[in-house]
């Protein structure tokens, strides 16, 4: 990252006809992943399969949502002056969530 990108550039971002369009394509994936998970499609016989399964796919929902959901204010608390990722998710941190 060359620099932290401003509130009006994020905003500007945000607003961009393509931005918009993945964003929204995005949400229907994460959703479409909730109702098949809701559905017993991530289910297998075998207990360790099902684990890898929905541990695999709960990431991709989380990766997911970081897009979509994504504000200025989220966008400032994961990184530092200098444009480095600091937040909860930086390289070589451990999230339980």
């Amino acid at each position: 990252m060359s620099r932290l990108p401003t509130e009006a550039e994020f905003n500007g971002w945000l607003a961009d006809p393509v931005t918009a369009y993945v964003r929204t394509m995005l949400h229907a994936k994460r959703e479409e992943l909730r109702q098949q998970w809701e559905g017993g499609s991530f289910t297998d016989y075998e207990k360790d399969t099902t684990v890898l399964v929905n541990v695999g796919n709960l990431g991709t929902c989380k990766g997911y949502a970081f897009v979509t959901d994504l504000t200025y204010e989220q966008l400032l608390t994961e990184v530092d002056d200098d444009g480095k990722q600091v937040g909860p998710q930086a390289l070589g941190s451990r999230s339980a969530d």
